[in-house]
């Protein structure tokens, strides 16, 4: 019999009157949550759905999570949550009483035609997919009843812009995102007119960028759920699918797509957003603007210097000159030959264009000479009459940190990075 399980999740964890009043004070606000329950007797299936909403910051409701149906009814006697999800082989007809509009069945294998009149998610997909469905039943639901809590001050917005091409500017993109995502949380939008994303992930995305402007359009108190039914996890940071046909870049005002980005900068928990910008904006000047930080990557090359020259004086002849005090110009070392998207990712981000771009944003993730330092640290505390396994790494580099004072006080998110993509090069 499976034991007793109950989790709640949500606005009470760490939010103490103080901490409102704080907020409020700080011109900051406090919107409401809704709520969600799911109930579902698989253990190991609520544990993976709960570690996931704990790592996705900002979900617009409460949660509690049912293992046992005697709970769950209890809980019903008092609460009608605004989503119920249930699996469907615990679905019992207690629970058909609640409001079936709110009912979302978590089908394991093909919906029984009982189930029929009930929206249904299958159960084992990617958690970020579930998550996804989740959200975007919610909205339907919801309607224009849902908010996010603001607690913080306006995302920092880093812009990447070229006047040239073939200068990797969805490259440099990638590399900073990953490199500021070591230590705040970061949301990177493309904004090209060919990503080439889609190929990259090998993945058919469902929504996408186009899909948030038009619901943002619709309702843009509400744009910041919505945002969470659209991003997707990469090494850490998000990202948000970039748009399918490059002509809702040019048909949608760009005073449009200021505003949009402006409202995910003061309504998400977003330390950093990265904007990559590529050329068929009416204006991208306009965005820029907007940008705390841009760079721009170049090359040496004559003609390309020629087209970055020519383009600093058009902004100083059109009244954008204030954008010049916000760029910093990128030439970024070009990486050897390579035959996948694996062996381009790991040349450029942990090669010399990776220590570069990690140079220009403070250092904030090891270089080269930092990894076999610590590499160096490690084998010094490695048993060498034996092959030590993953776990025993793991301890010698906690242990090396917390005695060395260059890395005593390194956040837990950057630790979390080092142990990821560190310990196949210290075992080298």
């Amino acid at each position: 019999m499976c034991k007793e399980l109950v989790y709640p999740i949500g606005r009470n964890r760490g939010e103490s009157v103080a901490h409102v009043k704080d907020v409020i004070s700080k011109g900051g606000k406090l919107l409401k949550k809704g709520s969600l329950a799911v109930f579902d007797n698989d253990e190991n299936y609520t544990e993976s759905f709960l570690e996931y909403i704990e790592e996705k910051k900002g979900m617009p409701f409460e949660i509690q999570v049912f293992t046992k149906q005697e709970s769950l009814l209890q809980y019903l006697e008092s609460r009608e949550p605004q989503l119920l999800l249930v699996a469907s082989d615990v679905m019992c007809h207690e629970i058909e009483k609640v409001n079936r509009e709110k009912i979302v069945i978590l089908a394991g294998e093909e919906v029984s035609s009982s189930f029929s009149e009930y929206r249904t998610i299958y159960k084992y997909q990617s958690m970020e997919n579930v998550i996804h469905q989740v959200i975007d039943y919610y909205i339907d639901i919801t309607k224009d009843s849902i908010f996010v809590p603001v607690t913080k001050n306006k995302s920092e917005i880093i812009g990447i812009y070229s006047p040239v091409g073939n200068v990797g500017k969805t490259a440099v993109a990638w590399a900073m995102a990953q490199t500021l995502g070591a230590d705040y949380t970061v949301l990177y939008i493309n904004m090209q007119e060919y990503s080439g994303m889609d190929r990259m992930f090998d993945t058919d995305f469902g929504a996408n960028l186009s899909d948030l402007m038009y619901f943002y359009k619709q309702s843009p108190e509400s744009m910041a759920v919505k945002l969470k039914a659209v991003t997707y996890s990469a090494e850490g940071f998000d990202y948000i699918p970039p748009l399918v046909y490059s002509c809702d870049l040019r048909n949608i005002d760009t005073g449009q797509w200021l505003q949009f980005i402006q409202n995910i900068a003061e309504l998400t928990e977003y330390d950093k957003i990265i904007i990559e910008f590529g050329q068929v904006l009416n204006n991208p000047m306009i965005l820029l603007e907007s940008c705390n930080r841009i760079f721009v990557p170049v090359s040496n090359d004559w003609m390309n210097q020629c087209k970055k020259k020519e383009w600093e004086e058009y902004l100083l002849r059109t009244g954008y000159e204030e954008i010049l005090d916000r760029t910093e110009m990128l030439q970024v070392p070009q990486i050897r030959q390579w035959s996948s998207l694996d062996e381009y990712r790991e040349c450029y981000l942990w090669g010399e264009p990776g220590d570069y771009i990690r140079q220009v944003l403070g250092g904030i993730i090891m270089n080269k000479s930092e990894i076999e330092q610590l590499r160096g640290l490690v084998i010094e505390r490695v048993d060498m009459s034996r092959e030590p396994d993953d776990s025993e790494l793991h301890k010698i580099i906690d242990s090396v940190i917390e005695k060395n004072q260059d890395y005593r006080y390194m956040s837990i998110k950057k630790r979390q990075i080092i142990h990821k993509k560190y310990i196949p090069q210290l075992e080298g």
